[in-house]
């Protein structure tokens, strides 16, 4: 009979959540883990993060979570949680601020008071400020020193899809005291506070640890913190064919080259682009692009593909690496590969291994941590689910779909190599390619 009542209450705490419901205010996600006596408690405060970040404010979040840190160091918070066996945490998504502890479960009572008493004593001086902002700017530096495509991709979304900047050295300098002061109160009384849980310990006890916040949040009114919503700006789905060179990387021996093509925009059915990109590159031994590209004509090192989405564009995202004396055939050819796609019959025997495979490698394979993450990520961000799932999607829906997206005017091209030899290569094959070339530097100005 307890179980039974354990059961039900976990059912309860979990909800049946549909795929376009708002997260209820101190909502959990669990899952159970006997595996080892831990216990990972996310505390999930959504709808802050970078995607709240205003254009003048570009780096408010990050600097933010940076000044949490310092002050739970310099307060002696996370002193107290290594004592407990505890390690904290803290993470700046576009969708959301979290604070993680992850440690032993028997101490996890006393570590999310550690947090409350944390996240309520906030106390940021001038000096901390400053000391901030010199590491990130030394950070930012650091990034450009390298190929680093997070901020060259984020470049290139600002200019074509309107994505806003994650980075800026003036900005970030611009920040006072007081912005700080402003984020972190709408931080604390953030409309809706979540909290995922992987742990050995039953559903109940955890409810019962976490009270110490959710009472605290009661207490002091959560009125005027951020909101969660997905109604972003739309975005253009005809943006090129675009290129972006980027000087500083004429050292390189080979030509690292990314080819973007939108597809949709947040919120939107992910069958289709998930099971074209895994089509293309998941398990790159056996897939399409490793075959070809590699295998048959050895024209570069690596492949790879992958859907991503950032703010309200969706994309998916082919890589390649060609040496430079085959960077003119490689790009040429993966130009033509992308926008013949539709009508490529190795695609078609590609896609129908990866229908008869994908249960077996991917599906059943998930860890119980996966699955937690895959229910909190259905719920931010609402993508519609059918009955049967990829199962359910037809050929011809696919081929609509590549029809529509993979064509020249809807791609954008990133190429870091020597410059002049790629725009002759470009100008000579691809003449109606718009053409843009940046200095790394722009990255974080």
């Amino acid at each position: 009979m307890k179980r039974f009542l354990i059961l039900i209450f976990s059912f309860i705490l979990l909800g049946p959540l549909s795929a376009f419901a708002e997260i209820p205010n101190h909502h959990i996600f669990y899952r159970t883990d006997k595996r080892a006596p831990l216990t990972r408690t996310e505390i999930v405060f959504l709808g802050a993060g970078t995607g709240a970040d205003s254009p003048s404010q570009i780096g408010l979040a990050q600097t933010v979570r940076k000044l949490i840190w310092k002050t739970a160091k310099k307060q002696g918070h996370i002193d107290q949680l290594e004592a407990l066996g505890t390690h904290l945490t803290l993470t700046t998504s576009e969708t959301y601020q979290a604070i993680s502890i992850y440690g032993l479960s028997e101490n996890s009572g006393k570590a999310i008071e550690i947090v409350r008493d944390l996240i309520y004593n906030l106390a940021f001086s001038e000096y901390d400020l400053k000391y901030v902002k010199s590491q990130l700017s030394a950070d930012y530096k650091n990034e450009i020193k390298r190929p680093t495509y997070t901020l060259i991709k984020n470049l290139a979304l600002s200019q074509t899809l309107g994505v806003t900047k994650t980075r800026s050295l003036k900005t970030l300098n611009d920040l006072s005291l007081q912005d700080i002061g402003q984020y972190a109160d709408r931080l604390l009384k953030t409309d809706v506070v979540f909290f995922k849980v992987l742990s050995d310990r039953d559903s109940s006890e955890i409810a019962n640890l976490l009270r110490p916040l959710t009472e605290e949040r009661k207490m002091r009114g959560q009125t005027g913190g951020f909101v969660h919503s997905l109604n972003l700006p739309s975005t253009n789905a005809k943006v090129g064919p675009t290129a972006f060179i980027f000087e500083g990387y004429s050292h390189l021996k080979n030509v690292f080259c990314r080819w973007m093509i939108p597809c949709g925009r947040t919120g939107e059915e992910n069958y289709i682009p998930n099971m074209i990109s895994d089509t293309l590159g998941r398990s790159p031994e056996s897939r399409l692009l490793y075959k070809y590209f590699r295998g048959e004509l050895k024209l570069v090192y690596g492949t790879s593909s992958r859907y991503l989405s950032e703010q309200n564009a969706r994309y998916i995202e082919i890589y390649a690496d060609p040496q430079l004396h085959n960077s003119e055939e490689l790009i040429t050819k993966m130009f033509d590969f992308i926008q013949n796609l539709p009508d490529n019959p190795r695609f078609w025997e590609t896609l129908k291994e990866e229908r008869e495979t994908n249960d077996i490698s991917f599906v059943h394979a998930r860890t119980p941590q996966q699955r937690l993450n895959r229910a909190v990520s259905r719920a931010i961000y609402k993508s519609p689910r059918r009955k049967g799932g990829s199962d359910a999607v037809t050929d011809d829906e696919v081929r609509a779909f590549l029809e529509k997206f993979f064509v020249p005017q809807n791609m954008i091209m990133i190429f870091l190599g020597p410059k002049d030899r790629i725009t002759e290569i470009l100008n000579t094959h691809l003449p109606k390619v718009d053409i843009r070339v940046h200095n790394v530097k722009e990255l974080i100005e």
